[in-house]
């Protein structure tokens, strides 16, 4: 794999948009940036995993754990150099799962270098797009995952079986729960959803939007609601699971269809390929 050494970008405008993707194997990164001094500076965040947030979002750092997405707007000065940095990561483990996880590390990821005249840029909307069209009361079923180890609900993966059915149309809300002290998350194929809340507290504006991947700390439990409008097909199941290379590699997955009302799911057939996200 390619790499570039002390990389930095040239910025020609006062504001610069950066989208952030955490494509690290196992690595969680805590961003945020720094002037020369080593001083800290605010940027603005405006989108996750499905895009654009309801509003833009003021913030000193964003935390990525891998395969989740970030867009920050960032302003500059004329001649002025940030670096976008990553520091010691909140994940709520111990001293060897914060260690393997890089929840220790401080590591500089890009220098933005400002030309000394900037273009001028136009100011950040108060409103981005409409809040996610999905509502609580609307949820028809509940279902609980407990990550554990390398297993979902107390299973690895199984091709030839089927974890969960699931209704074309149907809202659900799936309450997702981090029963060991590893870091986990849980990625979901082919739909997005909603951060309802974490131990019973309101999200953070960070997770306002929709996103198909979620940090679930140690003894946590993250309750996410989502709608399965299309993709019926009893015979092409979709996967959800741990984004950490290493686990999921060891099973940490399982598989779910989405049907017509009253049909009946298939067994997976040999070789079948997954529907992936859309």
């Amino acid at each position: 794999m390619a790499s570039t050494t002390c990389p930095y970008h040239e910025v020609r405008t006062g504001r610069v948009r950066l989208r952030l993707l955490n494509a690290s194997n196992a690595r969680s990164y805590n961003f945020g940036l720094v002037n020369s001094r080593g001083a800290a500076r605010g940027f603005v965040l405006i989108g996750s995993d499905g895009g654009l947030l309801p509003s833009p979002v003021d913030a000193e750092r964003v935390q990525l754990s891998p395969g989740e997405r970030a867009e920050i707007v960032v302003t500059m000065r004329p001649g002025e150099r940030l670096v976008l940095r990553s520091h010691p990561a909140n994940l709520g483990v111990g001293f060897f799962g914060q260690r393997q996880a890089g929840g220790d590390d401080t590591l500089d990821i890009l220098q933005l270098r400002a030309r000394g005249a900037l273009e001028a840029s136009p100011e950040i909307p108060s409103r981005l797009v409409p809040a996610p069209d999905l509502r609580e009361a609307d949820a028809t079923t509940t279902r609980t995952f407990r990550l554990d180890g390398t297993m979902i609900n107390r299973r690895n993966m199984d091709m030839n079986r089927i974890d969960e059915v699931i209704s074309v149309g149907d809202t659900e809300i799936w309450e997702v729960s981090n029963a060991d002290g590893s870091p986990h998350n849980l990625h979901v194929h082919g739909v997005q959803f909603a951060v309802l809340g974490i131990d019973g507290a309101r999200p953070p504006l960070a997770l306002g939007g929709l996103k198909d991947t979620v940090y679930v700390a140690p003894g946590t439990i993250v309750r996410l609601l989502m709608r399965f409008p299309q993709y019926a097909d009893p015979d092409s199941p979709y996967m959800f699971h741990c984004h950490l290379l290493r686990h999921e590699d060891q099973g940490m997955m399982g598989q779910f269809v989405i049907v017509n009302r009253g049909q009946r799911a298939e067994r997976p057939s040999s070789g079948h390929a997954w529907n992936h996200d859309r």
